[in-house]
């Protein structure tokens, strides 16, 4: 008996010691953004949601200064109150990534945009009808990038989900030295197209703006400013024609914006103003 019970205490002894030892986990953050607000369409009124999402992001060390990383987002809608199913392509990636530059797989944000197209919209809600050819996200895609200096250098290939066949490849490069930025891309597809943007700071005043063409002859361009907190923006493209875009953004607390924003089209105007909390 007294043999029993003096094992049993070198069980409980050795299962608190290894309860009690520090387990090494992988770093993973939960984070999100909630964006709802009321918007005229021309005719009425109306409570929308602006891509709402919540996100589950992961790192993890691996060899040689190698990390592995991933980053999951659901749809949200906020304005119903419920998840958001369907091909809404946010960001589902997963990667490695070193001194070398980083190699991702999944739905992503594209070379075009990464490029070009960050640099032509800055808009909350209304803008991007210049892009033309330029994707946001890319769904079913490999990515490599890397940096030399100031010099960001990137390349992302489009699989068809049938297999065996490549959709779209993108080429490009953004150069910036904090107060000018270029930037440029190619996009090999069933309708090549060519980019071109850049962005120039002035003290308290940014100009940016681009140009987009496709093999086919369309073509999109842009040219926006900020001044503090307003933002305008004038567009065109063959597709969607003109627009003149406005955007004020005022901060009311550590992670909130209030943010006003109107369109003026050829097919009317549009506005509204909208909440938006990062955490």
């Amino acid at each position: 008996m007294v043999e029993s019970v003096l094992v049993k205490k070198k069980w409980l002894a050795a299962l608190s010691s290894a309860l009690m030892t520090p387990v090494t986990m992988a770093e993973v953050a939960i984070s999100g953004s909630i964006r709802s607000g009321i918007e005229h369409t021309g005719s009425d009124w109306q409570v929308i949601d602006n891509d709402s999402r919540l996100r589950f992001q992961f790192s993890s060390d691996l060899a040689d200064g190698q990390n592995a990383y991933m980053n999951y987002e659901f749809r949200v809608n906020a304005a119903q109150g419920s998840m958001v199913t369907g091909d809404k392509k946010l960001l589902s990636f997963i990667g490695v990534k070193g001194d070398w530059g980083s190699l991702s797989l999944g739905a992503q944000w594209s070379t075009a945009f990464n490029t070009v197209g960050t640099f032509i919209d800055k808009s909350f809600w209304y803008g991007g009808s210049s892009l033309e050819c330029v994707q946001y996200r890319m769904n079913h895609s490999v990515m490599f990038a890397t940096s030399l200096g100031g010099l960001s250098l990137m390349a992302d290939a489009q699989m068809d989900t049938s297999g065996g066949t490549l959709d779209r490849s993108t080429v490009g490069g953004l150069f910036s030295n904090g107060t000018l930025s270029v930037a440029a891309m190619y996009q090999h597809a069933d309708d090549d197209c060519l980019g071109v943007a850049g962005g120039l700071s002035l003290g308290h005043v940014d100009l940016s703006g681009g140009f987009v063409e496709r093999a086919s002859g369309a073509i999109g361009w842009d040219i926006n400013a900020a001044f503090g907190y307003l933002w305008i923006d004038y567009h065109s493209s063959d597709s969607a024609g003109a627009a003149i875009v406005m955007k004020q953004v005022l901060g009311i607390g550590n992670e909130v914006d209030l943010i006003f924003e109107g369109v003026d089209r050829e097919s009317g105007i549009r506005g509204g103003a909208f909440l938006r909390y990062d955490f």
